[in-house]
């Protein structure tokens, strides 16, 4: 009966703690790119907020346990129930056992989802709500505005038969100016009858043309996507193996040095920000 209190209030704390770790996150990544989640009806967008959370929710796993087996440890201590073990001979070692069973079923799921959920699968999806709003956007571009995108700018002075005229296009380094233009979709567009100004090597060249084709899409090899998925799988490995080791330090912590509420939390943030430095040190790593 015991261990199934605690089972049950590790459990539920820890999603609920990983859930809201991943809704922050979110609501700090909307300062990037939450133009687009809101430029697009949300049947568009209902997807990559299933990626999102189910993604990062198990990515918090780990932090949302430190959290709950702190919190659950203290609040046992504190509620006196640990008095009524020790009356009965039972050690401190008898409760962490009862401890370690949702610790390590978090680790099996864990483990299970560090070979199904990367974060290239959020970066993938998010690519294609991009897409999918740049193709809204550029055919239906407003006239005689100057309409930005990210790294574009997009200047028509009037349109005919799905054609833009008198056109001024900006794109990094590159500054286009023609007579038409047409959006073909997936982020290509094609020019007539202009002329071309970029930076190469220091020095600016003007070039004229007659036709010209211009890809702002920037395609992402499945090389490159096998290479990001490995780290992923990496990182994801790494978060996984220290979960049962971050958790029993949490207990142990809360157990024998936690005094107040304010120590407990202050013990959460602590190793929360050690595991994410560990992380990013991993991260950065892999990168190098």
């Amino acid at each position: 009966m015991f261990g199934n209190l605690i089972l049950w209030r590790v459990t539920k704390t820890t999603y609920a703690v990983a859930l809201i770790m991943a809704l922050i996150l979110l609501m700090v990544q909307i300062f990037r790119f939450g133009f687009i989640l809101f430029g697009l009806p949300f049947s568009s967008s209902f997807m990559f907020f299933v990626v999102w959370f189910f993604h990062y929710t198990f990515f918090f796993l780990t932090d949302g346990l430190i959290a709950s087996v702190a919190l659950t440890a203290y609040d046992l201590k504190e509620r006196k129930h640990l008095h009524i073990l020790y009356s009965f001979g039972k050690s401190p070692y008898f409760l962490f056992r009862r401890f370690l069973v949702p610790m390590v079923l978090f680790f099996l799921l864990s483990l299970l989802l560090s070979f199904f959920s990367f974060e290239e699968h959020v970066s993938f999806v998010r690519r294609g709500l991009l897409l999918e709003y740049k193709d809204r956007l550029f055919q239906n571009v407003p006239l005689k505005t100057f309409l930005s995108a990210g790294d574009l700018v997009l200047y028509a002075g009037d349109r005919k038969d799905g054609e833009l005229k008198n056109v001024f296009l900006k794109y990094k380094n590159t500054n286009i100016v023609a007579q038409k233009a047409k959006y073909e979709g997936m982020g290509r567009f094609s020019f007539t009858e202009g002329s071309l100004l970029t930076k190469e090597r220091g020095k600016y060249l003007l070039i004229e043309f007659e036709n010209y084709w211009l890809d702002t899409e920037e395609k992402v090899s499945e090389e490159i996507r096998k290479k990001r998925i490995r780290r992923d799988r990496i990182l994801n490995l790494v978060n996984t193996f220290t979960m049962i080791p971050m958790a029993s330090v949490a207990f142990w912590a809360a157990l024998l040095w936690v005094r107040t509420h304010t120590q407990v939390y202050y013990l959460i943030a602590l190793l929360v920000i050690i595991h994410q430095l560990l992380l990013f040190g991993v991260k950065v790593s892999l990168k190098g």
